[in-house]
Formats: structure tokens, C-alpha cells, sequence
């Protein structure tokens, strides 16, 4: 046992994939030694090779691959619920390899949790034993008593159960237990909402359409239950007469072609309460389905009001057709590349080094495009970054003025631009392009004008942060004078 023990942390000492073939010699043996076929060896070691990534890394809980296999555990559970209670109830439970499938799946999904980190609030746990500690004072034992073939165990104590027998009914009774996999539902959903960001008016929504698809199978379950159904029918027309029958009540709609019996107080009392939830439902949908239409697109619903209040404004002060239409034009292209929202107070509330990684995420085209920044070291990228203000840029728009005070720079990120001098075109300048930073560097009056050609946008530095810059990276300093000289 010590000499396992002992070579198993040998093997996971080493790096991948060495550790791959260690394990493998360590369960099998000398494997490659013997006399089994190819494929075999290759099964072998793909097993291992998977047994090794589960267990040995992290999951991240937003992972992509731990979002499917959330989706898979729900659709899991509710085939469970399903096929379980309707054997149960009609006293046809039999192992098989639909059953013996969804407790393989169940057992895995044990093993992930216990390999996939844990998000509470803002923290989240990624060493192995902060995830064990969270899952087991959590949904471990849940999860372990919906994990466990109930059918092996109790078949290896009575080796046969006769239907219609004591013995019969408990097994069926033990076998209901793995349903309490219906508990993990809720915090199931919850995952994936964090994971896609999915809006919550949506996630409660389909939450309720999974929890009506459950409740609309019990009910049918306990209509059979309490003897309501035509039992000389087989299960599955009882089953799908006690589905419509559940629909229709729940609905309001009942036809009184299938109902309780006026004999029996028990199926009266059932069918008052499948009506009360019928009830409660449709109040549970209708201020959903409110909620959800009035938040499905905020940022839309506050670019559309902030537009009408801008045409009003124009309309109140009869400002020319013509730049109204400009001014719609603006916003119609503001919408159509960042929603409606102004980055530079979006960050705001954003802590400074966040805010910052998002800037140079934002600018990373700008940064590759420009050639001043493409050299340029990491401290200097993003002090620039922090200084210049995104510029949106209008078709036939003079971003500068012949003749006017220098008192900022440009970078063009896209579209283009006319450089005009006394009214004739000298130059255009493309994506990429820094344009205006001779008349600071001369600290004169602008030379030429710059005209955009299209709709564009681009980055504008004042010329403080201009000779800040300058004063504090020389290399940027010779850069500018360089682009400048070339252009007097």
C-alpha cells in the first residue's frame, strides 16, 4: 500500500504528458509489454489522459464546458423525474441502460464539482481545498444520495423483488430517493445565469417553463395517485388523459369531460388545489413576461427616449431640416457601434486598474495601427491610453481649421480624411494616421484643414498631455518631431 502510495506521488510530480504514461504503467503495469492489442493501448491511455485533466486542473465555473454540462445536468434531472416517478407509479421499474446512463452522469458530475472552482458573491475559490470544503458543507450530499445505483444495492440483498409484494414497494419507495437531484435545480440555474449573463427577467422565465414541465408531470402523477384516472387503460393512455386533464384545469379551461369524481372528497380537494396553482401561475407569468419586455433592451429604451428629446429640442428651436438630419444621422451611427454608451463615464465607477486594462483592450487597434505606439514600451501605451478621448467623426466634418490656435492632436482609427490648404486638396490620410501635431510641436497657428471623408472615429490628446508625453518619453518625442518635419 505504502509503495502505491509512494509511486503515485512520483507521478504526479512529473510534468504532462510523462505523468500520462506513469499513471498508466502504475494501474496496468508494464503495459506496453503485453500482449493486448493496439487499440486497446491507445483506449487505455486516452482514459487515463482524461482522468488526468479532470482531476488535476481546475475548472473554471464560467467555463464554457461547464456551462454545457450544467444545460446537461438540468436536462438530466427532468428525464429523471420523468421516467422515475412514471415507473414508480405504475409499478414497472426495472434497471436498464436509461437508468444506469443518468447515474453514470450523476456520479461524474460529482467528480466536475468537486474539480470546478466555486463563485460566492464576488469571491470565488480556486484551490482544490476551498472547492472541497464549499461542496461538501453545500450540495455534496445531494449529490451523493441521487448518485447511488439503489438498484444493484437492493438487488444484492434480495437478488429478486416480486411485484406486488412489501418488499416490491419499499424498493420502489428507495428508488425515488435519487429525485432529490431536484434540489440542485435552482442553484443549477443560477451557475449558468452567472456564467452567460443571461438578463434575470429571462432566466426566471425559463426557470418557470422547466418548473412548470416538472409540476405538470407530478400533478398528472398524483391524479393517477389518487385513483382519478381510468386504470383500466394501459399507463401510457392514463398517463397522457391525466396530462390533458392537468393542462386544461390548470389553464381555467376545463371542458368537464375529464374531472374529478363528485364521490370522492380526496379528488375534489386535489383538483381545488391544482386550480389555485393554475392561478398563481398565470400572475406569475404575466408580470414576468411585463418585466421582461420593459428591461429585454434598456440601453435600446434609453437611446430611443434620449433621441426624442433631442428632436424636440431641435423642433422647439427650429434648427434647419438639414442638420437635424445630421444630428439623427450622428446618433444612428453612435447606436449602431457602441449601443448608445459613452465609454469614458462607463469607466468611472470602474477601479483605475480595471479601467485601464479595458482602455487597452478597447484600443488595441488603435495601438497596432498607429506606427508611434507599435514600438512603444508597455508604461507609455498606457499612460496614452489613459490621456486620450475617443472622437467620433462625421462625413464632410472640419476636424481642424486652417488658421486656427493648435490645442490637441489626432489619431485616426478609422475612416479617412481630406488635408485641404487654401481650399485645395494636398494629402488624404487613412486608419493609423496622427494628423495635427505640428502646429503643437511649433506651438503655431493650424496649416492646413483636416475634413473627414466618411463617418470615423479616432482618439484626440490636448496638448498638455501632449508635452507631458513629450517631456517624460524621448522616444516619443523623436517620433512626433520626425512625422512633423516630414510634413512641413
Amino acid at each position: 500500500m505504502y509503495k502505491a502510495k509512494s509511486d503515485g506521488e512520483n507521478c504526479a510530480s512529473l510534468k504532462h504528458p510523462e505523468v500520462i504514461n506513469c499513471y498508466c504503467k502504475l494501474l496496468f503495469g508494464d503495459w506496453s509489454q503485453k500482449k493486448s492489442s493496439i487499440l486497446t493501448h491507445f483506449l487505455l491511455k486516452k482514459c487515463v489522459k482524461m482522468f488526468y485533466t479532470i482531476t488535476m486542473k481546475v475548472i473554471p465555473h464560467n467555463h464554457p464546458v461547464k456551462v454545457a454540462w450544467n444545460i446537461l445536468m438540468l436536462v438530466a434531472i427532468q428525464l429523471f423525474l420523468i421516467r422515475i416517478t412514471y415507473q414508480v407509479i405504475f409499478k414497472t421499474f426495472h434497471g436498464g441502460l436509461f437508468y444506469y446512463t443518468l447515474i453514470g452522469l450523476f456520479i461524474a458530475d460529482i467528480g466536475i464539482t468537486f474539480c470546478t472552482s466555486v463563485k460566492k458573491g464576488y469571491i470565488t475559490y480556486e484551490t482544490r481545498t476551498e472547492i472541497q470544503k464549499k461542496y461538501i458543507s453545500g450540495a455534496f450530499i445531494i449529490d451523493l444520495i441521487s448518485a447511488i445505483p439503489f438498484e444493484i444495492i437492493l438487488l444484492a440483498f434480495f437478488s429478486t423483488v416480486e411485484p406486488g409484494t412489501h418488499a416490491f414497494n419499499f424498493y420502489l419507495i428507495i428508488q425515488s430517493l435519487t429525485l432529490i437531484k431536484l434540489l440542485k435545480v435552482k442553484r443549477l440555474f443560477g451557475e449558468i445565469q452567472e456564467a452567460l449573463a443571461i438578463l434575470p427577467a429571462v432566466r426566471r422565465l425559463v426557470f418557470f417553463g422547466y418548473a412548470l414541465t416538472s409540476a405538470l408531470h407530478i400533478m398528472v402523477i398524483g391524479w393517477i395517485l389518487i385513483g382519478a384516472s381510468e386504470q383500466f387503460r394501459p399507463p401510457i393512455d392514463q398517463y397522457l388523459r391525466g396530462l390533458y386533464w392537468a393542462i386544461t384545469t390548470i389553464a381555467t379551461i376545463g371542458y368537464g369531460d375529464y374531472g374529478p369524481d363528485h364521490n370522492s372528497n380526496v379528488q375534489i380537494i386535489y383538483t381545488i388545489i391544482v386550480q389555485v396553482f393554475g392561478v398563481g401561475m398565470f400572475s406569475y407569468v404575466i408580470a414576468n413576461v411585463s418585466s421582461l419586455i420593459s428591461n429585454l433592451d434598456i440601453a435600446r429604451s434609453a437611446y430611443q427616449q434620449r433621441l426624442e428629446e433631442v428632436n424636440s429640442y431641435m423642433r422647439s428651436q427650429h434648427i434647419p431640416s438639414e442638420l437635424q438630419h445630421k444630428v439623427r444621422d450622428y446618433y444612428s451611427y453612435l447606436w449602431e457601434k457602441q449601443k448608445g454608451v459613452d465609454v469614458t463615464s462607463a469607466l468611472e465607477d470602474i477601479p483605475n486598474g480595471l479601467a485601464q486594462e479595458i482602455r487597452m483592450f478597447l484600443n488595441r487597434d488603435m495601438l497596432s495601427k498607429v506606427p508611434i505606439f507599435k514600438e512603444a514600451n508597455d508604461l507609455f501605451l498606457r499612460e496614452s491610453v489613459r490621456l486620450m478621448k475617443p472622437q467620433i467623426f462625421l462625413p464632410g466634418e472640419y476636424i481642424i481649421r486652417q488658421g486656427e490656435f493648435a490645442d490637441c492632436m489626432y489619431f485616426l482609427t478609422s475612416g479617412d480624411v481630406r488635408i485641404v490648404i487654401n481650399d485645395a486638396e494636398v494629402a488624404r490620410l487613412g486608419p493609423g494616421s496622427p494628423f495635427g501635431e505640428t502646429a503643437l510641436i511649433t506651438n503655431q497657428f493650424r496649416n492646413a484643414s483636416v475634413i473627414s471623408e466618411s463617418y470615423g472615429t479616432g482618439y484626440r490628446l490636448i496638448k498638455a498631455d501632449f508635452d507631458i508625453l513629450r517631456s517624460k518619453y524621448p522616444e516619443f518625442d523623436r517620433q512626433v518631431e520626425k512625422i512633423s518635419q516630414l510634413r512641413r
